[in-house]
């Protein structure tokens, strides 16, 4: 019974040996791949989907983006512009889905620093307001088509939000012009 023990223990402790090496080697790159062969990896930047990822590595990041995120079921459909390349790129959940040619209007609107990946549902005013800087002004509608939408206005970006959370997100902006009053 002991010998029986043994010579099934034996073949398990080979097998799982060569499992681990196995596995362990799946993990390194091998070094026997050519240069063309180790570039087929798909591009991934975090927060982003494969689509605008590959996007990203392209053209780079949008000059300007507008986010719509459905409250009820967070679908979030974007709009990526390219001014200096002519187009606008539609997303919706991230996959690709339409392009568009775009009038140049990067004079108008110079390209943002901000990245779509940085805008989520759940995005507070208060983290907003870390992002972006303190807002030049704030509107509540109560009694409108938008009742109970909040409009946060800042100097890069404005966003709406509903019930607190997070819904529609416009870096295309001209900050209001407000006026100065004269020195005393």
């Amino acid at each position: 019974m002991r010998r029986l023990r043994l010579l099934l223990l034996v073949p398990a402790l080979v097998l799982t040996v060569f499992a681990s090496h196995l596995i362990a080697g799946c993990k390194k790159e091998s070094a026997f791949l050519t240069r063309t062969e180790s570039q087929g990896q798909e591009p991934c930047v975090e927060g982003l989907s494969l689509d605008q990822s590959r996007v990203v590595a392209e053209y780079g990041y949008p000059d300007h983006f507008f986010i719509s995120i459905d409250p009820a079921t967070e679908v979030r459909v974007e709009r990526w512009i390219y001014y200096t390349r002519g187009k606008a790129l539609d997303f919706d959940n991230g996959r690709l889905f339409g392009e568009e040619p775009v009038e140049d209007k990067s004079a108008q609107y110079p390209p943002t620093d901000l990245k779509p990946q940085d805008f989520n549902p759940y995005l507070t005013p208060e983290e907003a307001s870390v992002l972006l800087g303190k807002p030049l002004f704030t509107h509540e509608a109560r009694e409108s088509l938008l009742a109970e939408n909040t409009i946060v206005v800042y100097e890069r970006a404005v966003l709406l939000y509903r019930k607190g959370r997070l819904i529609g997100i416009d870096t295309q902006v001209h900050p209001p012009s407000l006026p100065t009053l004269p020195s005393p």
